[in-house]
């Protein structure tokens, strides 16, 4: 997916710009280029800097594509004009603004809200479904922070080595981009002439910070644990195990199960998808506690603001 910054306006005048169905100004569109270079954010912070009164900028942009953009903002001295508004793809992490906390101050960002997912227990014949699952050592109670991480997967994660975690046929590719090595001379990775000695270890070796999506893939495996397990039930009531009108019910009916998802929190609307519902940050900084996402908000079917926001720029109208 191309990364875009968007930038609105905040004018009363915006006649020869594209207003949307929600009275909001898209001021204009931009696209990073795929192979970037430093220069191709400065330009990008030149034309915004031409829209007098685009001073909310929305990003849909990978870490390393946000951080060029905060980055070419202090190069034009311009911290503090704009506002960022972040994807989910910013959400809360701290890769895209490590070292450039001031330029990020102010910035707006959503994360998916979290599920608490209620396990029910699956007949023994059903157990292997869960097995992954269980494999994480889940506690659904993050004692530091709730709206971004799920307790326990951090010591499992990093407690994965190439001897352990074998099953994944990823997990090698994984292995040598995370520590910049190669593990056989028929390897991919042709920028790194160092071999991986097996002994390296994630978040020691390398960095590592939970993505903040995990919590969704969790949610999916059980949702599809659920369906499985109903289906059997319905269609296999005196068999353990899948019987022939399961391994024939095809995809269709399969997908009608994983919509229904009884017994889990995980919920879908009438097309299937499930609803929206968002924590909101923003990035602040105080003398106090210092820098870090505080949540100032939710979206769920409608939006909800606390009191906390702290703005950084003026608005000009």
């Amino acid at each position: 997916m191309q990364s875009t910054v968007t930038p609105l306006d905040t004018s009363a005048a915006f006649s020869s710009n594209k207003e949307t169905d929600s009275g909001i100004c898209i001021a204009q569109s931009l696209k990073i280029p795929h192979d970037h270079k430093p220069s191709d954010f400065d330009k990008i912070i030149r034309l915004l800097l031409d829209t007098r009164y685009a001073r909310a900028v929305i990003l849909f942009a990978s870490d390393e594509d946000i951080r060029g953009i905060l980055n070419a903002s202090k190069r034009a001295d311009q911290v503090g004009h704009f506002l960022w508004i972040g994807s989910d793809s910013w959400g809360a992490k701290n890769s895209p603004i490590h070292q450039l906390e001031d330029a990020a101050v102010g910035a707006v960002t959503i994360l998916p809200k979290r599920a608490t997912i209620s396990v029910s227990v699956i007949t023994k014949d059903w157990t292997f479904v869960l097995d992954t699952v269980r494999d994480f050592r889940l506690q659904l109670t993050c004692l530091a922070d709730s709206a971004r991480c799920v307790s326990g997967f951090d010591a499992y994660f990093m407690s994965r080595t190439l001897e352990n975690n074998r099953r994944n046929v990823w997990f090698a590719e994984y292995w040598e981009e995370n520590f910049n090595c190669k593990l056989m001379s028929s390897s991919k990775k042709d920028d790194s002439s160092r071999k991986c000695t097996g002994q390296e270890r994630i978040g020691i070796d390398s960095k590592y910070e939970q993505e903040g999506k995990v919590q969704f893939v969790i949610d999916a495996v059980y949702a599809m644990a659920h369906a499985l397990h109903n289906m059997q039930r319905d269609l296999c009531p005196d068999l353990s195990g899948i019987c022939p009108e399961m391994d024939l019910a095809g995809g269709k009916k399969l997908l009608k199960y994983i919509r229904r998802s009884a017994g889990t929190s995980v919920t879908f609307n009438h097309n299937g998808d499930a609803p929206g519902r968002y924590d909101l940050f923003q990035y602040q900084w105080n003398n106090v506690t210092g820098s870090g996402y505080r949540v100032i908000g939710q979206w769920t079917e409608s939006l909800q603001l606390n009191v906390s926001l702290k703005w950084t720029v003026v608005l000009k109208v």
